[in-house]
């Protein structure tokens, strides 16, 4: 089965009826419609009334529908649960999960359905527990890194050298058990398409999937860093012809463009082919 492109993830506000229908006609691989702390206490009910209309009415095409809930066990989380058609979902992004325990709740409440989960991790617990999370529930298909609170509680800096242990132990989590690691959006220049492709290409040198976005803008650029170029490609696809003649000739190893290619590299290859493939079938 080819993967599932989450290059880029909109984040849109859920009391906003005007930006969830805009959301659904961007380029971005998933929509996430928000009803946690993009939407100020006072019209969360109003919030979830528009998304769940958006959900039953609106036209995804081909993007990922995901659901932005309140904290999980909290009385916000128990009206979104309430209020939304879960028939209409693909995921929910969950924040602040700090523990395993927080996904095994959710799985209960999710009992009966297919939705998957993406968990967010912001707080230094959450990132230290990074692993026994990713090894929490078999919904669960992403992580993503939240550095707001992360920040706050360790005092460090928004900037990449401060981020770089989060990040890097999320990734780590993530590739342990296979699903993909989420960055966090971009938020020095929400218009500059060259410092958001830079940092973009940073997250996906460490291992990343993609990012959240928060405005149109950026999502050509983050869509841009990762989709693989046609250069890699091209490159994959000799290795891994040259890797299985090879291995028809009882080889372990082959030697193509110079590079000796053995079978550990060879899953990486197809998975970069089948995200390319995937990207040029939008």
């Amino acid at each position: 089965m080819a993967p599932r492109l989450r290059r880029s993830l909109m984040l849109t506000p859920g009391h906003r009826r005007d930006r969830l229908a805009k959301a659904v006609t961007l380029a971005a691989d998933s929509v996430a419609f928000d009803l946690e702390d993009g939407v100020p206490p006072a019209r969360k009910a109003e919030a979830r009334a528009a998304v769940a209309e958006a959900l039953r009415g609106l036209d995804f095409g081909r993007r990922e529908r995901v659901v932005r809930l309140n904290a999980v066990g909290s009385e916000e989380f128990r009206a979104d649960m309430a209020a939304l058609p879960l028939d209409m979902l693909d995921a929910v992004l969950v924040p602040k999960v700090e523990g395993a325990a927080a996904l095994r709740a959710l799985d209960g409440a999710l009992a009966g359905t297919a939705v998957r989960v993406i968990a967010t991790l912001e707080t230094p617990r959450g990132v230290l527990n990074a692993l026994a999370i990713a090894d929490a529930s078999p919904r669960l298909i992403a992580m993503f890194f939240g550095p707001g609170d992360y920040t706050l509680q360790t005092g460090g800096a928004l900037t990449a050298r401060a981020l770089e242990f989060p990040r890097a132990t999320i990734v780590a989590a993530c590739g342990a058990v296979g699903i993909d690691a989420i960055d966090a959006p971009y938020l020095l220049g929400l218009r500059d398409a060259g410092a958001t492709l830079a940092d973009a290409l940073a997250a996906k040198e460490l291992g990343f999937s993609g990012k959240v976005v928060f405005h149109p803008d950026q999502i050509t650029p983050v869509n841009a860093a990762f989709t693989p170029d046609a250069a890699a490609v091209a490159r994959a696809r000799r290795y891994v012809a040259g890797y299985r003649e090879a291995q028809a000739r009882g080889e372990a190893v082959a030697l193509v463009d110079g590079e000796f290619i053995a079978m550990d590299l060879v899953p990486r290859m197809e998975r970069l082919i089948a995200l390319a493939e995937a990207a040029a079938a939008l």
